[in-house]
């Protein structure tokens, strides 16, 4: 089952990417031509938010999101799990208060118009805690299925390799 939302979350946020790049595109064709798109700003808005948490969770997911080493690399295994235990309830914490704010933004955002394309706001503002959810479930699914030690390691990380 896993396999399949995670195949779904890529071809999402390929699929919104690429919306996006047509959407300013065709902005930027149709004012050229004397044709405005006057909605494509708007929905190149929308569609670059949910296409940058997909893109965060898949990085979340994969454990390559940016990290400083040196401190862990010194540490012993234990001090690693108790280092990696305390970055991720930290990131847990975060995630969980961002979302909740997020959530809240959107909920009050949801009767607002994006300009011309007659879009709510809402579903720009509810991608981040969307995001938010996936990436907490990431974090779980990487502790669970990999052990603390490897829960915000990249799986490809090998210790012995940098000694």
């Amino acid at each position: 089952m896993w396999k399949v939302l995670d195949r779904a979350e890529e071809f999402l946020a390929i699929v919104f990417l690429t919306g996006t790049v047509l959407a300013v595109l065709l902005g930027a064709i149709g004012r050229a031509i004397g044709q405005p798109f006057p909605s494509g700003p708007e929905i190149a808005q929308l569609l670059l938010i949910w296409s940058c948490m997909f893109g965060a969770d898949l990085i979340m997911k994969r454990g390559e999101h940016i990290r400083i080493s040196a401190l862990p690399d010194a540490l012993s295994t234990n001090g690693r799990r108790a280092l990696n235990f305390l970055c991720l309830v930290c990131m847990i914490l975060f995630l969980t208060y961002t979302g909740w704010l997020g959530w809240h933004l959107a909920m009050s955002n949801w009767a607002r118009e994006i300009g011309a394309s007659g879009l709510s706001y809402g579903w720009v503002t509810l991608a981040f805690p969307v995001g938010c959810v996936l990436m907490i479930i990431s974090l779980l699914r990487r502790t669970f299925g990999h052990g603390l030690i490897f829960s915000i390691e990249p799986e490809h990380h090998d210790r012995e390799q940098l000694l």
